[in-house]
């Protein structure tokens, strides 16, 4: 399942990984929601992908996916 652990234990396990936009935007979807399925992957999940590129360009470093998922967990 892809839940919120998986993706911050993802994050544990390879802490100088490159996330690259859809599996960032999908970690941040899951942190608001608890999980991110690819059934999820609606507009909402679409639009954190075009925040990403604009913000961040093709990839984020795993600290940048942290500070995000942190936000979106405190929003949800």
């Amino acid at each position: 399942m892809r839940d919120e652990r998986h993706y911050r234990r993802m994050l544990d396990e390879n802490p100088h990984a490159t996330i690259n936009v859809p599996l960032a935007a999908s970690m941040v979807y899951a942190a608001r929601h608890g999980i991110c399925e690819p059934a999820d992957r609606g507009e909402e999940w679409a639009g954190l992908v075009r925040q990403f590129k604009a913000t961040y360009g093709e990839n984020l470093d795993a600290e940048q996916i942290r500070q995000e998922m942190d936000r979106a967990h405190d929003q949800a």
